[in-house]
C-alpha cells in the first residue's frame, strides 16, 4: 500500500513503491506539476524495487516537460544501490537518507 501527500511543492511518500503502487500511480498520478520545484521525500518508504526507479524517471520528465525541477530525498540506501546498478544515480537527482 501506497499513501502520497502533497503540499504545494513538498511530496511525500509513505509505504511500499513496488510494482503494483507504481503502476496505480502511474495511472491517477497524484503528483502535480503545476506548482513550481518538486521536492519528493522518500523516508517513509518501506519497500521498493526497480519499478521505483522507473516512477521517479516518469515524474523527472513530466517535471522538465513542464520546465520544472524536482528532487528526490532521503532515498534508502537500497534504493540508491539499485540505480547505481541501472547506471543511472547520476541522471536522477537523488539524495540519500
Amino acid at each position: 500500500m501506497l499513501k502520497v501527500e502533497q503540499n504545494k511543492g513538498q511530496v511525500k511518500l509513505y509505504g511500499q513503491l513496488d510494482f503494483e503502487t507504481v503502476a496505480e500511480l502511474l495511472k491517477k498520478s497524484p503528483v502535480s506539476f503545476q506548482n513550481g520545484p518538486v521536492e519528493v521525500d522518500l523516508s517513509e518508504i518501506t519497500r521498493f524495487n526497480s519499478a521505483s526507479l522507473a516512477l521517479l524517471i516518469e515524474w523527472m520528465k513530466m517535471a522538465k516537460q513542464k520546465g520544472l525541477q524536482i528532487k528526490y530525498h532521503n532515498a534508502p540506501e537500497q534504493l540508491m544501490a539499485i540505480a547505481r546498478a541501472y547506471g543511472i544515480d547520476d541522471e536522477l537527482p537523488l539524495t540519500s537518507a
